[in-house]
């Protein structure tokens, strides 16, 4: 649908409201940051970029679906118009966001540099590469024969040698050890059990590679090398120590924050809202003091009344898709704009789950507000499955005070969107519409009114 006109059909309709994020020139594209509190973390992002003259580490967080990849899209197109070396990538593509150690984000970022480099046709020192090659051999596999490694790599590996270069056996290399940390879980064990001792080393075979590329990357043109690594908020919330409260999130971002900023590089990685709401949110903004929350698109103000400037807004990014009087009755773009909370993602599923009611219902437009009613009943039923019991009391506060407190079980709530941020100059905080008409929910928030009379 990019480029096209909005649509007036259920079809195409349906066919406009898929989840992927915009790229930087697509006519889709809202901006929405009037709705967030008025801040454009883009340009703060790019602007840090843009003027330090040393490396530095940003981490950029907001709730999965409120369209940080959209923005980071557009933060790369920004930074490759000023002349930087981009490496973007989805970090869910390359490894297991269920199973992640740091070593294992490190080696993704080796094998996406590669790929960048030969796609750009950054050529390095072959005695470098061949260093490098050896080093990971060695370490990783215990092998110590150049002849061997490439007999073994041509065997795993169809022939596809574009020069002379070793560039290609280090790709297959690099693709060889990615490939057994995604998918085998006992080789995923040996190869993190073999470059866990080794992360100095291995850091700076990274720099060592980054390094020798950047006078190449200079005489093409370019400024400075970016990396920005999108989707490690994906990474699955789970407690590691009870006694302490360790958790997944943690053992990456807190306890490996030297090692993810040791890159000579400057790097952006995505970072899990809840943990700027966990009781070590001091020890994050420390590691990493440049950072940026994209907030919620408000379709509420904090008082509870109705924010026109961010229903608006979402019912701009329908009409950037289909054309809205055709498909819908009145009120009913607007009234699955609050229901979803302001969430980007939600809002679209919304819309795509109405077209799909009503093609099973003969397929008439304009769909009707009672039609859009049972679309939202969805989303409640998928919410309700999701919300553990003990969530529903600390939840009722939640909506009564409009705060999170800085705690696991508020960690989670975030994490798993049933809690939401949102920025006047203040943050704040609000429980997701479709949690508020659980009978779980209004039961608790009963019991939270009666006790504060």
């Amino acid at each position: 649908m990019k480029g096209s006109a909005p649509t007036d059909n259920l079809k195409d309709a349906y066919n406009a409201v898929k989840l992927d994020p915009l790229k930087s020139c697509d006519p889709r594209y809202v901006d929405c940051s009037s709705a967030r509190g008025g801040e454009n973390i883009l340009d703060q992002l790019s602007w840090r970029i843009d003027s330090s003259s040393i490396p530095i580490s940003q981490l950029v967080s907001g709730h999965r679906g409120c369209g940080k990849s959209t923005e980071l899209l557009r933060l790369v197109k920004d930074l490759e118009t000023k002349k930087f070396l981009v490496v973007y990538f989805a970090a869910d593509e390359d490894i297991d966001v269920g199973d992640l150690v740091y070593t294992d984000l490190l080696m993704a970022i080796i094998k996406r540099l590669e790929r960048v480099f030969d796609e750009k046709e950054i050529n390095i020192d072959e005695r470098l590469m061949n260093g490098i090659l050896m080093w990971f051999a060695e370490v990783i596999y215990g092998w110590k024969d150049e002849t061997e490694i490439k007999a073994t790599l041509d065997t795993e590996f169809e022939l596809g040698v574009k020069s002379p270069s070793l560039l290609p056996i280090f790709a297959r290399m690099l693709a060889r050890v990615t490939g057994q940390i995604r998918t085998g879980q006992n080789s995923r064990k040996e190869v993190r059990l073999r470059l866990d001792p080794q992360v100095f080393q291995f850091i700076e075979r990274i720099n060592e590679y980054i390094r020798a590329a950047l006078p190449e990357i200079k005489k093409k043109g370019y400024r400075d090398l970016v990396l920005v690594i999108d989707n490690l908020d994906r990474i699955v919330f789970r407690v590691l120590d009870e006694t302490t409260g360790r958790t997944t999130h943690d053992a990456l971002f807190l306890e490996h924050a030297e090692q993810l900023k040791a890159l000579d590089a400057q790097m952006v990685y995505t970072v899990p809202i809840s943990m700027f709401y966990s009781p070590k949110a001091t020890q994050l903004t420390g590691a990493f003091p440049n950072y940026a929350i994209l907030p919620m698109i408000k379709v509420k103000e904090e008082d509870g009344s109705r924010c026109d400037e961010g229903i608006d807004r979402l019912c701009e990014v329908a009409k950037k898709r289909m054309d809205i009087k055709e498909i819908y009755a009145d009120g009913v773009v607007e009234f699955l704009a609050e229901k979803s909370g302001g969430m980007l993602r939600d809002f679209i599923r919304l819309l795509g789950y109405s077209i799909e009611l009503s093609q099973a219902r003969g397929g008439k437009i304009p769909i009707k507000q009672k039609l859009s009613e049972k679309d939202f009943r969805r989303l409640i039923n998928e919410y309700g499955r999701m919300v553990p019991d003990e969530h529903f009391e600390p939840l009722a506060r939640v909506a009564k005070q409009k705060r999170a407190p800085n705690d696991d079980k508020h960690q989670a709530m975030l994490y798993n969107l049933s809690v939401l941020e949102y920025m006047n100059d203040d943050r704040w905080c609000d429980v997701h519409p479709a949690v508020r008409e659980l009978p779980e929910f209004k039961d608790a928030f009963e019991r939270e009114r009666k006790t504060a009379q």
